[in-house]
């Protein structure tokens, strides 16, 4: 037997129902049939496009991303693109120069 590994007792009547960690119960959807197929802290910009501000792993992002309904429910598609804030602000940054390529045509 290795030196690490603890002796089982055959009597574990030391040990009471309280002292145990309870087992963890499934997480339950938060979500209510009235905002069924609705994303958070989104802007509809067309039928199946949006436009959304989200955070991942700390970081804040804004995304334009094309959605399809499943299930009664709106799921992102593969079709985006997530910009960081710096990015966001850039593109932002060159919205009035757009606009006036967008009038020559």
């Amino acid at each position: 037997m290795p030196k690490n590994k603890k002796k089982e007792s055959s009597t574990d009547s030391d040990t009471s129902f309280e002292d145990r960690t309870p087992a963890k119960q499934p997480k339950k959807a938060d979500k209510s049939s009235d905002d069924a197929g609705q994303v958070p802290n989104s802007f509809s910009l067309d039928k199946n496009r949006k436009l959304t501000v989200t955070e991942f792993k700390g970081k804040v992002y804004v995304g334009v991303r094309e959605y399809y309904e499943k299930d009664g429910k709106e799921m992102p598609s593969k079709k985006g693109i997530s910009l960081t804030v710096p990015q966001w602000k850039q593109l932002l940054e060159h919205a009035d120069a757009v606009n006036e390529l967008i009038k020559k045509f």
